[in-house]
């Protein structure tokens, strides 16, 4: 039955990929926003999202936590309208800052991104390995649905440039191969990761991976942290590289200290385009945090 669901599930994203797909970007876009802004707010997960908000601006009034509210479910809504257009719209739709910092590092060097899910997050991976073609392997985490999965991924990487890695033991070994190689390796770090540490975010602890950590610890290798922001409300980015930095002896726990409280930054800029339907804070990251 589950795989019955699943190919249903499938067919509906397909269909939603091709209608959007006949649209032009701008078009797929604001449709995609419209019908996130009007359907959104009224499912139950938008509870968990406005817990969130609440906790994490407390001085956020009703009305501005509601409009936060619609304006989150409109981007969300973009995003996904946006996933038959991702090639075109890193190549015309962006605008990108700080590229000087890249090139310090180096395009040829090895080095680890780091950004959060804002804006429009798949454009990150797609900006290094289809705009400025200095492939990194962005690390994600499979949909449960393997046809949902394959839909997604022929939108993120249309030309099998770089591929992705999937969070997994496999994953693990298939990123450290990559370094190994000299190559660059994407992380997306504001997803619960019940294993992790229980760090900072908005004030409360909050259960995060540390591999980002590890890795640049292990490998000596610097950290480049990678914004992305919406324009308004159209379909237009811009991409901010800020400056590397590297360990420097600090531990785990401060390191991604440091990157949770970028990352808490970005967000307070453009609060309505973060997921806030995460399940980021929990008992679990409270108690191990207390």
């Amino acid at each position: 039955m589950k795989n019955i669901r699943y190919i249903f599930e499938a067919i509906a994203l397909w269909f939603a990929f091709f209608v959007f797909r006949m649209m032009n970007t701008d078009m797929a876009s604001n449709i995609g926003g419209w019908i996130g802004r009007n359907i959104g707010p009224r499912l139950a997960t938008s509870r968990k999202a406005r817990t969130n908000l609440q906790n994490s601006f407390p001085a956020m009034e009703d009305d501005e936590i509601t409009e936060t509210l619609e304006d989150m479910w409109e981007n969300l809504g973009r995003v996904v309208a946006e996933y038959p257009h991702l090639k075109t719209i890193i190549h015309e739709n962006i605008e990108v800052v700080g590229e000087e910092h890249l090139e310090k590092i180096g395009k040829d060097s090895s080095f680890l991104v780091f950004g959060g899910h804002l804006g429009n997050w798949e454009l990150m991976s797609l900006y290094f390995n289809y705009r400025i073609d200095c492939p990194v392997s962005g690390v994600y985490r499979a949909a449960n649905n393997r046809y949902v999965e394959y839909l997604l991924q022929r939108c993120r990487d249309p030309d099998g440039k770089e591929g992705y890695i999937p969070k997994s033991l496999s994953g693990a070994k298939e990123i450290i191969k990559k370094i190994i190689q000299k190559g660059r390796v994407g992380i997306l770090i504001d997803q619960k990761y019940n294993q992790g540490m229980p760090i900072s975010f908005f004030g409360r602890p909050a259960m995060t991976s540390t591999s980002l950590a590890q890795l640049a610890q292990k490998y000596d290798l610097p950290i480049l942290p990678v914004q992305i922001e919406r324009i308004g409300d159209e379909c237009e980015f811009c991409i901010t590289l800020h400056p590397p930095f590297k360990t420097d002896g600090a531990n785990e726990e401060e390191i991604m200290l440091k990157c949770n409280k970028m990352l808490e930054n970005w967000i307070t800029q453009n609060p309505a385009q973060w997921l806030w339907l995460h399940r980021r804070w929990d008992s679990k990251a409270l108690q191990n945090g207390s």
